[in-house]
C-alpha cells in the first residue's frame, strides 16, 4: 500500500485534522451523490427491474468490511433453503471483451476480477460480471433459472431495482471520522443506514456511535469471520488452522483492510511478518518470495490472482486461508420471511 494511501486511511480512522483541508471536495462529493440519488428516487433516471427479487449487499464506506463473505454466506444458505441464487458483481479489477461474463472454472482475474472468482469457488452458484449489473442479473434469470439475485457491492448502484438492502459495517473501524470522501471514508452519509433493510456488523468489539445516537428501524446483526483451513495455492493441499500456532509466517494481503487479516493470523497464534498491498493488487512472483523460506499466508481473494504465477517450479509454502461468515440463525429466518412477502409482479 502506498505511503499516501496509508496516511489518508490513518487520518480517517484516527481523526487526524489535516484531512479537513479537503472539506470543499467532500462538500462537492456530497452534492453530486445526493443529486444522483434524488434523480433515481424521482424517476428522472431509470431503475431497471429484473425478473427475480434482488438482494443488495454493500456498505457506505470504502475499504473492506466483509461484503463478499456475507454474499457467499447468503448464497450458500439460500441455496440450502431451496432457492436458486445467482450472484452479480461489477468485477472490479477485471476487463473482459464481452459482457455479461459468466465466471467459470479457470476464469482469469484479469478478465472477471478477483472477488467473482472467489465467490464462485465459495458457493458453486452462477456468478455474472458486468458493469451494467441489471444486464448480468437478467442473464442469470433467463439462462440459468435463478429465482433470486444477490448483488455484491451494489448499495450505491441505484440503476438496479432492489427488494432488500443489506449494509455491512466494519465493527472494529466503524465509520471512521464520519465524513464523506475524501475527508473521510464514507461513500454516503451516516443517515443512509436508516433506509436499508438489514445492518450487519463484522467483528463488533464495542459500541458504534452511529447506532446509539441515530434512530433506526432494524436490529443490528453481528457477524464473525471464522477461518476454515489453509489451502495450498498451487497444489490444493490442505492443513488445519492449528498449523499456524507458534509458527512464523509472512502474511501477504492486497485487500481493503489488510490489518484485519494480520490480526486474525495473530489471533490464531502465528508470528506475523505483515506485507500489505493496495486493494485488488496485481501480484507478481516477487511479492511472494522471501529469503527465509517461511510459509506465506494470503487471503482467498488474493490467491485467485496468484494461481498462474511461477511458470517453472511453483513454491510449496504459499497458502491461503478461506473464511466463512457466521451469523445468528435469526438473521436468515428474518430475511427469508421478508423474501416471502415480496410481490415482484
Amino acid at each position: 500500500m502506498s505511503t499516501i494511501s496509508e496516511a489518508v486511511t490513518r487520518a480517517w480512522y484516527q481523526n487526524k485534522k489535516w484531512v479537513l483541508l479537503f472539506l470543499p471536495l467532500s462538500f462537492l462529493f456530497g452534492i453530486v451523490s445526493a443529486v444522483r440519488k434524488m434523480c433515481y428516487q424521482w424517476g428522472w433516471l431509470k431503475r431497471v427491474r429484473v425478473s427475480a427479487p434482488v438482494i443488495i449487499v454493500g456498505n457506505i464506506s470504502v475499504g473492506g468490511t466483509g461484503k463478499s463473505p456475507v454474499t457467499g454466506y447468503l448464497a450458500a444458505e439460500l441455496k440450502r433453503r431451496g432457492y436458486k441464487p445467482g450472484i452479480v458483481s461489477r468485477g472490479y479489477g477485471g476487463k473482459s471483451n464481452h459482457y455479461p461474463t459468466i465466471v467459470e472454472k479457470g476464469a482469469l482475474a484479469a478478465e472477471v476480477g478477483d472477488e467473482p472468482i472467489m465467490l464462485h469457488q465459495m458457493t458453486e452458484c452462477p456468478v455474472a460480471v458486468d458493469p451494467v449489473r441489471s444486464r448480468a442479473a437478467e442473464k442469470l434469470c433467463v439462462e440459468y433459472g435463478c429465482d433470486l439475485i444477490i448483488c455484491d457491492d451494489g448499495l450505491q448502484h441505484y440503476a438496479l431495482h432492489r427488494n432488500v438492502e443489506i449494509c455491512v459495517i466494519d465493527g472494529e473501524r466503524g465509520l471512521g471520522n464520519g465524513h464523506l470522501l475524501p475527508v473521510g471514508p464514507l461513500r454516503e452519509s451516516e443517515s443512509r443506514i436508516s433506509s436499508v433493510d438489514f445492518v450487519i456488523v463484522n467483528g463488533r468489539s464495542g459500541p458504534l456511535s452511529v447506532f446509539e445516537n441515530m434512530p433506526h428501524k432494524h436490529t443490528v446483526f453481528e457477524m464473525s469471520l471464522k477461518p476454515v483451513k489453509l489451502v495450498n495455492v498451487y497444489d490444493d493441499r490442505e492443513l488445519p488452522i492449528a498449523y499456524l500456532k507458534g509458527r512464523e509466517v509472512h502474511a501477504v494481503a492486497g485487500i481493503g483492510n489488510p490489518e484485519r487479516f494480520f490480526l486474525a493470523l495473530k489471533g490464531l497464534g502465528a508470528n506475523v511478518n505483515p506485507h500489505s498491498f493496495p486493494d485488488h493488487h496485481d501480484f507478481g512472483c516477487e511479492d511472494l518470495q522471501f529469503d527465509d523460506n517461511k510459509d506465506v499466508i494470503m487471503t482467498h481473494k488474493d490467491a485467485v490472482k496468484c494461481k498462474l504465477l511461477f511458470r517453472g517450479n511453483k513454491p510449496e509454502n504459499v497458502w491461503y486461508m478461506p473464511v466463512a461468515a457466521e451469523l445468528n440463525n435469526t438473521f436468515m429466518d428474518t430475511l427469508c420471511n421478508k423474501l416471502d412477502t415480496i410481490d415482484d409482479g
